[in-house]
């Protein structure tokens, strides 16, 4: 994601914008207070805010 922010989750659907849904979704988020974890049953995720996909992955652990 552009930002601080990483989604994990289970690609379900997309179009040809690259707009998603993912289901069981972590959100990783990088804060001055450190990083913050936040789980999502489904997020309807705009293609405009994608930096990059890496299929198959999960972010290493810190």
């Amino acid at each position: 994601m552009k930002g601080n922010k990483e989604l994990v989750g289970t690609l379900r659907g997309f179009d040809v914008y690259v707009n998603m849904v993912l289901e069981d979704v972590i959100e990783y988020e990088i804060t001055s207070e450190g990083r913050r974890i936040t789980k999502l049953d489904q997020i309807l995720l705009n293609g405009n805010n994608i930096a990059i996909l890496v299929p198959g992955g999960s972010p290493d652990p810190e």
